[in-house]
């Protein structure tokens, strides 16, 4: 088989037409967003079911107090309850919380819980997902430099550079960027919320990034030890070629561990940097898990599901899908090895 025409074989787009990848994109937005409102919904019925089945049912006796704005909607809420128990009351807060902005009163940080969401909750949320842009960058070049690259999979160099990466914990790299840049960054207790997003991205990003590299590396390592991936080197084939047809496989290595660091360093890291950020957040958090404050306990759940869930279905939904690309270039193995043979 000719070079050119094993080339083209190897790096044609496998996904169809535009208008079919389109839609196949916003098929999988849907089902990002539908898990992440049915999380988000999951996570505050379960703040609920919780608590009323809780020996001491703290919920019965937040009802009656639950401060929200309106008197109106205090009446509805404690009536609701009455009517139908924990589900009824959850459905209650839901309408009042959608259609007023209301989701009531934190008793421990003394503020209206949606101020705390609209404040450091929002910002957090946006540091996460800044953090996993940043991160997607630095694997996606890291992951094109190893499919660029035979060698760089395999090099001694390359390998030790990542394990001395992954040894560093995360908190000393936030101590790091702290010594390094600690003019710079913001105080957490007299700035805006909205100043403390790069530092929070950056050290989430770099605590991530290491993890993902080092299966991205394994798996070009692999990829390029294969007859079929030698074949392309040296044989008439561009780098671009090389770089299509071992990147999905690369990318596709990647995306396993992805789903499973983002619920546990992304979103943890971001809690800690918003409860350090938020003076008696912390505590307050660990009250509310009590019962003792099921407004702000129910928020935080909530966004905290819808949060994770988005973030693992869009690794997974828009993750790169190498396995049938791998399986495909494998299976031409054959006529390259006649080919060249």
């Amino acid at each position: 088989m000719e070079p050119r025409r094993l080339e083209e074989e190897l790096t044609s787009h496998p996904t169809g037409s535009g208008s079919s990848r389109i839609r196949h994109i916003l098929a999988r937005g849907g089902i990002v967003l539908g898990g992440m409102i049915l999380a988000g919904l999951a996570g505050g019925a379960g703040v609920f079911a919780l608590s009323a089945a809780s020996p001491s049912n703290p919920l019965a006796h937040t009802v009656a107090g639950w401060e929200f704005a309106s008197a109106e909607a205090r009446e509805n809420l404690a009536a609701a309850y009455d009517t139908g128990g924990w589900p009824g009351a959850w459905w209650q807060w839901l309408l009042t919380s959608l259609t007023t902005g209301d989701l009531g009163y934190s008793r421990l940080l003394h503020t209206a819980v949606g101020e705390v969401v609209l404040g450091r909750g929002l910002n957090t949320v946006a540091a996460t997902l800044c953090a996993v842009v940043i991160t997607a960058v630095i694997v996606l070049i890291a992951s094109v430099l190893l499919a660029r690259f035979p060698g760089l999979a395999h090099h001694s160099a390359a390998s030790g550079l990542i394990g001395a990466w992954l040894a560093v914990p995360s908190f000393l790299i936030a101590l790091i960027i702290v010594v390094l840049f600690g003019r710079q960054l913001p105080n957490p207790a007299t700035s805006a919320p909205i100043t403390l997003i790069p530092s929070v991205a950056i050290t989430i990003a770099l605590a991530w990034s290491a993890m993902l590299i080092a299966a991205a590396r394994s798996a070009a390592a692999e990829v390029w030890s294969t007859p079929w991936a030698r074949a392309l080197i040296g044989r008439g084939f561009s780098s671009t070629a090389r770089v299509r047809t071992v990147l999905p496989s690369v990318l596709s290595a990647v995306r396993a561990p992805a789903v499973i660091y983002v619920p546990v360093v992304v979103l943890g890291e971001a809690a800690v940097e918003a409860v350090l950020s938020y003076p008696g957040l912390g505590n307050a958090l660990v009250e509310a898990a009590a019962g003792a404050d099921l407004p702000l306990l129910a928020t935080v759940t909530a966004i905290a599901a819808a949060v994770t869930t988005g973030l693992v279905l869009g690794v997974r939904s828009f993750g790169a899908g190498g396995d049938d690309r791998f399986l495909v270039s494998g299976a031409g193995a054959g006529g390259l090895g006649k080919g060249y043979a």
